[in-house]
């Protein structure tokens, strides 16, 4: 518990000092329905009007990708499902600290290596059927073993890999087990037991995280691959205290209230979380009134934004890093000299301008917010003469191509608000150098993401918000293999992660002691920034606008969940 109530202490100091500052449509897709409607296997009738105080619309600049967190990476899709799906944990509203969810307590034995759940009785997923130790054994089957009928072979289940560092049969080149999960087991109807291979000290955060969300096995098995589309049978059915009302792709995904939901009820009926791409139309749509409240918003509109007396800026924890990346398995980028050149070439004054004073410079890869972090260490500093020494030194054994494929997210990211202005900005830098960069900004869900998953790119842009409040989410996401954006093939084949840094980052996530895990993060970053991955940008205090009617929202440095929002 040290733990977890050493990250809480420290993010919370940060929402302390943060505080509150005042075309034709596609058909809708019925949703799954409740139990009492399933003979008809769809609503009747629409739904009455029940007024605007019980229906939250809030903006966001880009529709969901899927709506199965399993699959899903991207914080667009998480924002709605964050409302739809719930785990054996969660977080403590505004904070990283753990509590109950679906599993009322919880006992791990003295090595860690077994933990046994009692799960909570009477719950329901949205199609109506019960929630018990089978459908936890089933999630978790489906997401760890490739084999499994619903492990579909074009999804990724990248969060999986990610958090449990591998697959069934994945082994390393000892012939050890990638994944540390080894099993989960029915004991009873109410009980579940996690076997592992070592001892994991993140896993009760990590179980908490949006993408370990359980999903009802009737309904995926009825939907098949469409689940979680706008074209599934049953789009979603969780046991959230959200269900899935409709879903008009790139215009709203609309929620209705789940009236069996085990817990208290949201604070409003419905919430529409609607698709706006344009940040300024976004704002102007909030401020007439359209919105109730919107995310990622430009930089320019903040301070419009705070001269509005019928509209608030609430501050989110700077608990994410925005990133200039190298694909180690593209030449020249494997060679250090190369990626120093860079990182002595990006002007990161240069990159806060395109900030609204919400953001700082950053140095490592997680938030200096974050244990672990360590503050020794001394950025790059912005010098051409250097990178083009490092450059030159480069060039002497590696090849320069005509033309560096540079990918730039399409969309506005909560760590990007400008990320068109930020790529150009860039570019300039290294075309300062010769260094001839195309870039490249096609369609995200479906195409950027699974492009630089897999490797098509040279560098590339993004960024990541931390998901549990423990370091292991921010490193060992990126560097222990499981991400082949910065060594892909092309194909999604990534090479092997340096070996040094991959095995003391499993070291740090098996160990008990708070302090020993603290040094080895701290030994990680500097390791990191030895190696020159990427070069680390930004780290913003994302802000979220509502309007003045709005309340109960609770900033927080790791979900936006809108449950408790009520409207005057």
């Amino acid at each position: 518990m040290t733990r977890i109530s050493r990250a809480a202490s420290r993010l919370a100091l940060s929402v302390a000092a943060l505080g509150l500052f005042a075309a034709c449509s596609p058909e809708p897709t019925d949703a799954p329905v409740p139990p009492a409607q399933m003979e008809t296997g769809s609503i009747e009738e629409e739904p009455e009007d029940t007024g605007d105080k019980d229906r939250l619309v809030f903006g966001h600049p880009a529709d969901a990708a899927k709506l199965d967190p399993a699959d899903v990476t991207d914080g667009e899709s998480l924002l709605v499902t964050w409302h739809i799906y719930e785990g054996l944990t969660r977080y403590v509203r505004g904070s990283t600290e753990v509590e109950e969810a679906l599993a009322t307590s919880w006992d791990a034995s003295e090595d860690g290596l077994e933990w046994t759940f009692t799960l909570r009785d009477g719950v329901t997923f949205h199609d109506g059927t019960a929630f018990d130790a089978d459908a936890v054994v089933w999630n978790f089957n489906r997401w760890f073993d490739a084999e499994h009928p619903q492990h579909f072979g074009d999804w990724d289940f990248s969060y999986w890999e990610y958090m449990f560092q591998g697959y069934a049969g994945d082994v390393d080149d000892d012939e050890n087990p990638k994944s540390f999960f080894v099993s989960a087991e029915a004991v009873d109807s109410s009980t579940v037991k996690l076997t592992l291979n070592r001892a994991s000290a993140p896993l009760l955060q990590n179980l908490a995280m949006g993408n370990f969300g359980f999903s009802s096995p009737a309904a995926v098995e009825a939907a098949g691959s469409a689940y979680g589309t706008p074209g599934g049978s049953i789009i979603a059915a969780g046991t959230g205290p959200y269900m899935v009302e409709e879903w008009r792709k790139d215009e709203q995904v609309t929620l209705l209230r789940y009236d069996d939901y085990w817990g208290d009820a949201p604070a409003t009926e419905r919430i529409e979380f609607r698709v706006i791409p344009d940040g300024t139309s976004r704002y102007l749509a909030l401020a007439n009134g359209e919105l109730d409240g919107m995310n990622q918003v430009n930089p320019e509109d903040i301070e419009q934004a705070d001269s509005n007396d019928d509209v608030q800026i609430v501050m989110e924890p700077a608990n994410n890093v925005g990133y200039f990346g190298f694909n180690q398995a593209s030449e020249p980028w494997d060679n250090i000299d190369c990626r120093l050149a860079v990182a002595h070439a990006i002007d990161k004054e240069g990159v806060l301008g395109l900030y609204a004073g919400d953001a700082e410079a950053a140095t490592q890869m997680m938030p200096p917010g974050l244990w672990g972090y360590n503050d020794s260490i001394e950025d790059y500093p912005y010098d051409l003469d250097q990178a083009q020494t490092y450059l030159d030194a480069c060039l002497e054994t590696s090849t320069m191509p005509d033309e560096v494929v540079f990918y730039v997210p399409p969309v506005q990211r909560f760590y990007f608000p400008k990320p068109k202005e930020l790529g150009e900005l860039i570019q300039a830098s290294l075309a300062g150098l010769g260094i001839n960069t195309a870039i490249r900004s096609p369609e995200w869900g479906t195409v950027w993401l699974p492009d630089v998953r897999e490797g098509k790119h040279d560098v590339f842009l993004l960024g990541w918000g931390g998901d549990n409040g423990d370091p292991d989410n921010f490193l060992c996401q990126f560097f222990c293999g499981g991400d082949a954006s910065f060594n892909g093939d092309g194909e999604g084949n990534g090479l092997s992660p340096d070996p040094d840094l991959e095995a003391l980052l499993k070291e740090a996530a098996a160990l008990s002691d708070q302090d020993e895990r603290m040094a080895k993060y701290e030994e990680a970053n500097q390791m990191i920034h030895e190696l020159v991955p990427s070069v680390p940008l930004v780290h913003r205090s994302p802000p979220l606008l509502f309007r003045s009617n709005v309340n109960g929202y609770v900033a927080s440095p790791i979900q936006t969940v809108l449950t408790s929002v009520t409207k005057e």
